[in-house]
C-alpha cells in the first residue's frame, strides 16, 4: 500500500513538468524517478504510459523529456492505431508517430505479422526478417516467411519481398514478390498455378506472381502453357497518379496468337461507392468504384468471346447508383464511342450508350426484389444500329442460412437491327431470357449453380457450375460452364 502511494505521489508531483513539455502526457509506474539534468524520467515494475489514443505497458521504461520519446527494454504491449503489438524492445517518438521495435508483433485485420524488427508510423509498417499468416490455429496450415514485409495500413495494402510459402511445417515455393491486398476487391494468390481448359486454348496451366515497385505501381508477371498453343509469357501493371487517375496495362504472348494487350485509363470521381451481394451466400469479389468514371481503352488483339478484338481507341463515361429526385429509385448510365477493330471481319466506328432505372423492394414477401428499365443502343459507321430497350426483374429469395435462389427475368421491349461484330453476338438471340442461380452451403463448402435459356423455345444460352471450397485458411474453387466448355480450378488465400 505505502508503494503504490510513494509511486502515486510521485506521478503527481512529475505532471507539472511532463505538461509542461506535452499535454495530456501520463506515465505510472510501481517506481518512478526523474533525473532534471538528464531529462529523462525512469519507471520500473508495472508501468502504463498514455497519451491520448496511444498506450504504452511493459516492465521498465524511460522516457526523454527533451526529445520526447519512449523507450522500453524489458517487453512491452503497445496500443497504437487501433491495433496491439507486443514485443521486446521498443523506441517511439510523440511528436512523429513514429518509432522501431524488436521481435514484435501484431494481427491487422485477421493477419498475424510478426519480425526481427519493425520500422514504423502512421502510413507504413516495415518487418525485417519476417513472417505472416491469417490462419488462427497454434500450428497454422500455412505461413509465409519473408525477408522484408511492407504494410500500408490506410491504404489496406502488404507487399511481401523475398518470401519463403509454408505448408505445415514444408516449405512449398518460393514467392519473390507477394501482394497481399486487404480491401477484398482482388484475389488473394497462392503460389499454386491456375488449371484449366476451354476450346480454343484446350488445356493449360498458368503460374501468375506478383511485382511491386511501390502502392502505386505494381502487377504480376506468368508462365502459360497451353496444350493448343504451347508456351505463354503475360505482364500487367497497375498504376496510381493520384486519388484520381489510375490505369491497367497488359501484355500477352504465345507462338500462336503473337503479341497481345492493351492499356486502359481511368479517371474517377464522386463518391465511393461499393458493390454489395444481394445474398450472404454469395462468393466472389465485390470491388468499389467511385460515382463517375472515364475510362480510356487502347488495345492490340486482346480476347473478347473468343475474338480478336482493337480499341482505337474506346471511351466511356460511366456513372452508377445516381437517384431520381427524394425518391428511391435509382439509375446507372454509360456513353461509349471508339472505332473497333475486330480480326477477320470489320473495322467500324461506334458510338451509343445504355441507361437503367431500377429499385430495390427488399421487404416482399418473395424476397428481396428489383423491378428495372433500360435503354440500350448502338450506332455503327456503316450505317446501322443496335436498339435494346427493356425491362428487367431480379429476386432474390434467402430460404435460410444456407439455401438462396436468385431469378433474373429480361424481356426486350424492342429489337431493331444488329451489332455487325461477332464478339457482340455470342451466345447473343433476340429472345427474353430467364436466369436462375441456387446458391448453397453444405458445411465450409459452397456451391452455385446458374443458368440462362431463350423463353421462345427454351433451348439454354449458358449453364455454369462453381464449387467453392472454404478450406479454413485457404481456397479452392472450381468451375464448369458446361455449354461453352470452360473449366478453371483455382486456389486462393481465405479473404481478409
Amino acid at each position: 500500500m505505502k508503494k503504490w502511494l510513494s509511486a502515486g505521489l510521485l506521478a503527481l508531483t512529475l505532471t507539472f513538468p511532463l505538461y509542461a513539455q506535452i499535454k495530456d502526457l501520463t506515465i505510472n509506474g510501481d517506481k518512478l524517478s526523474y533525473d532534471r539534468a538528464g531529462q529523462r524520467v525512469e519507471a520500473t515494475g508495472s508501468v502504463e504510459a498514455t497519451y491520448k489514443d496511444v498506450v504504452l505497458r511493459g516492465h521498465h521504461l524511460i522516457y526523454n523529456t527533451s526529445a520526447e520519446a519512449f523507450h522500453a527494454d524489458q517487453g512491452f504491449t503497445f496500443l497504437y492505431g487501433g491495433m496491439t503489438f507486443e514485443g521486446q524492445a521498443l523506441d517511439y517518438e510523440l511528436n512523429s508517430r513514429a518509432g522501431t521495435a524488436e521481435g514484435a508483433n501484431f494481427f491487422y485485420q485477421g493477419v498475424f505479422l510478426g519480425g526481427k524488427r519493425l520500422i514504423f508510423n502512421s502510413e507504413k509498417f516495415e518487418l525485417k526478417d519476417a513472417y505472416f499468416t491469417n490462419c488462427d490455429l497454434p500450428q497454422p496450415h500455412y505461413h509465409i516467411t519473408s525477408s522484408d514485409i511492407q504494410l500500408y495500413p490506410q491504404d489496406r495494402w502488404m507487399v511481401s519481398y523475398w518470401g519463403l510459402f509454408w505448408l505445415g511445417r514444408v516449405p512449398v515455393a518460393l514467392m519473390p514478390t507477394y501482394i497481399y491486398d486487404f480491401t477484398g476487391t482482388t484475389r488473394q494468390q497462392t503460389p499454386f498455378p491456375d488449371i484449366g481448359s476451354n476450346g480454343e486454348d484446350g488445356n493449360y496451366l498458368t503460374e501468375t506472381l506478383a511485382w511491386n515497385l511501390g502502392r502505386s505501381l505494381n502487377g504480376t508477371y506468368s508462365l502459360s502453357y497451353f496444350s493448343n498453343k504451347g508456351v505463354g509469357l503475360g505482364g500487367t501493371a497497375n498504376y496510381q497518379l493520384n486519388g484520381w487517375n489510375s490505369g491497367n496495362a497488359r501484355l500477352n504472348w504465345n507462338a500462336k496468337d503473337n503479341t497481345t494487350g492493351g492499356l486502359t485509363h481511368v479517371v474517377s470521381f464522386g463518391d465511393r461507392l461499393r458493390e454489395t451481394p444481394r445474398t450472404t451466400l454469395d462468393f466472389g469479389l465485390f470491388p468499389s468504384h467511385r460515382q463517375y468514371e472515364l475510362q480510356l481503352t487502347l488495345s492490340s488483339r486482346e480476347r473478347i468471346n473468343y475474338q480478336r478484338v482493337s480499341f482505337l481507341p474506346d471511351l466511356r463515361f460511366v456513372s452508377r447508383g445516381g437517384s431520381v429526385g427524394r425518391s428511391n429509385v435509382k439509375y446507372d448510365y454509360e456513353l461509349n464511342a471508339g472505332r473497333v477493330d475486330e480480326e477477320n471481319n470489320v473495322r467500324l466506328k461506334r458510338g451509343g450508350g445504355k441507361l437503367r432505372f431500377y429499385e430495390d423492394f427488399p421487404d416482399t414477401p418473395a424476397g428481396l426484389l428489383t423491378p428495372s428499365l433500360a435503354w440500350d443502343a448502338l450506332y455503327y459507321s456503316n450505317n446501322t444500329k443496335w436498339l435494346k430497350p427493356s425491362a428487367g426483374l431480379d429476386l432474390t429469395r434467402s430460404f435460410n442460412k444456407d439455401l438462396a435462389l436468385q431469378l433474373n427475368y429480361l424481356h426486350f421491349l424492342q429489337i431493331d437491327g444488329a451489332s455487325p461484330f461477332l464478339y457482340e453476338n455470342y451466345r447473343y438471340r433476340a429472345a427474353d431470357t430467364l436466369g436462375s442461380s441456387l446458391l448453397l452451403k453444405i458445411g465450409e463448402t459452397r456451391a452455385k449453380v446458374g443458368a440462362v435459356y431463350y423463353l421462345d423455345n427454351w433451348s439454354p444460352e449458358d449453364i455454369d457450375y462453381t464449387l467453392f471450397f472454404i478450406l479454413h485458411c485457404y481456397n479452392l474453387e472450381v468451375t464448369y460452364r458446361s455449354l461453352r466448355g470452360e473449366f478453371l480450378l483455382g486456389f486462393s488465400l481465405a479473404a481478409p
